[in-house]
């Protein structure tokens, strides 16, 4: 994904576009013409506007995570699981990204702890009973990480049983945070009906209820969340944006 993206902003730079590098607030419209309103006081108009701010992770919300953020704490197994082979670590989430991880990481780490704030697994059954049936992964039900600690790199997690209240300290030096993930839509929240999930329904042009106005990528409604599918939700957008 990094690489690609390098790429796209290599290519980029050989024609006469100007890059802004800022954090946006709020977009809104007026008279057909679109505002976007970004930190430090700038404002740009465009007639036309994409939207393509992706997902990010939801968080755990406990000590020790923004701390420890690329210091042990992750939130990607398929990036980074291969930086902590031969390692022990922890997986919280029960769903299928959850059990993912764990089948991952299962192979190249002596010791796996899943753990599952809910009682039971929500997984698919094919990933549960992988899971199951490997002798390193050590499934926590019931279970809900409340500290990362460490000195200058992750070296345990304390876990609290939400039924007892027990707690447990996990020697660990990676934490792989599988927890879903929060559509980056807080800034169109005013202006576009989102879903459910909070992502911005699209039709197969990459076309919002407004005109003018297009989406692409995990932060739409699209089924399926694969670099591959966001590049050509992209593409339609860019070319539904310059047909506008």
């Amino acid at each position: 994904g990094a690489e690609l993206v390098a790429k796209f902003e290599e290519h980029l730079r050989v024609f006469d576009i100007k890059l802004e590098y800022s954090k946006v607030i709020k977009l809104s419209q007026a008279n057909g013409v679109f505002q976007v309103d970004a930190e430090n006081n700038q404002s740009f108009t465009a007639r036309s506007v994409i939207v393509a701010t992706g997902k990010s992770p939801r968080l755990l919300g406990v000590p020790g995570e923004k701390e420890f953020l690329g210091k042990g704490v992750t939130y990607c197994s398929t990036c980074d699981g291969p930086i902590f082979s031969g390692m022990d670590v922890v997986v919280v989430g029960g769903g299928n990204s959850g059990l993912d991880a764990a089948v991952q990481l299962m192979k190249i780490c002596p010791k796996v702890y899943l753990v599952e704030m809910g009682h039971q697994l929500r997984g698919d059954e094919v990933l549960q009973r992988r899971v199951s049936e490997a002798g390193n992964v050590e499934v926590l039900v019931g279970t809900q990480v409340t500290e990362v600690l460490g000195d200058a790199l992750v070296n345990a997690v304390m876990t609290r049983d939400v039924d007892s209240g027990q707690t447990r300290k996990l020697d660990v030096k990676g934490v792989f945070v599988e927890i879903g993930l929060v559509p980056n839509t807080g800034f169109v929240r005013d202006l576009l009906a989102l879903n459910k999930y909070g992502e911005i329904p699209v039709d197969c042009g990459a076309r919002t209820g407004i005109p003018g106005l297009f989406a692409g990528g995990d932060v739409t409604d699209v089924p399926e969340k694969q670099i591959i599918c966001a590049a050509g939700d992209g593409a339609k957008a860019a070319l539904g944006a310059y047909s506008y």
